[in-house]
């Protein structure tokens, strides 16, 4: 009679190979998962704070400017000046880590457009002070209706779109987070339903050929 041998080195090796695919495809997976979290998802929540960081102080520079308008008010707009630069410098910070931290699905044109219109919006404010200091209170007054405002105004909208941006990039990652987990947790079922197969078929084998040898 043929020896099994041959046969169930066979079933061996078939055993072992589907095992190790299944290992490999199963480290792939979670590298891919591990890539998508850490380089997207959290990625775009540390973005999204720093935006909102960014979004807080133009609403307060929207306060400051307007209790500069208020004609009320007893102090001159240089005594304004303190709270705009300390704004400012707080600014320049969360704009410097956010560009760091920006997705990369965002254009060179957008951080730049970001970039350039607060320049823009502080060498507003700069003139606007240097016509303060020269007792034009009112023409300052004025350049602030109708200049600052507008760009703090477009400024807010330009950021509340990066954070929409970011907000949809995160959902979109965690849909294809949970596909991906989907896939895997599918992928265990089948391993595992053909792992059974696999023993099932070379335990009847076993045994049919041994109820063979002893007759």
């Amino acid at each position: 009679r043929p020896s099994p041998t041959f046969r169930l080195l066979a079933g061996l090796a078939v055993t072992l190979l589907a095992l190790g695919v299944y290992s490999g495809y199963t480290i792939v997976q979670i590298r891919s998962l591990r890539a998508l979290q850490t380089g997207i998802i959290d990625r775009n929540r540390a973005d999204t704070l720093l935006l909102l960081r960014i979004q807080n102080n133009l609403n307060s520079l929207a306060l400051i400017m307007r209790d500069m308008l208020d004609t009320d008010q007893p102090y001159p707009l240089a005594a304004w000046q303190p709270q705009f630069r300390r704004i400012r410098s707080d600014l320049e910070d969360a704009l410097a880590r956010e560009e760091k931290l920006s997705p990369n699905e965002r254009t060179p044109g957008q951080r730049r457009y970001l970039a350039d219109s607060f320049r823009q919006f502080w060498d507003a404010l700069d003139r606007i002070f240097d016509i303060a200091g020269k007792n034009q209170e009112a023409e300052a007054r004025t350049q602030i209706r109708m200049s600052l405002q507008a760009r703090q105004a477009a400024l807010s909208t330009a950021v509340a779109r990066l954070l929409i941006a970011n907000n949809t990039s995160e959902r979109t990652a965690a849909e294809r987070t949970q596909e991906l987990y989907a896939g895997v947790e599918r992928n265990v079922y089948v391993f595992l339903a053909a792992m059974l197969l696999l023993i099932l078929l070379t335990s009847l084998y076993l045994v049919h050929y041994n109820r063979r040898l002893f007759a």
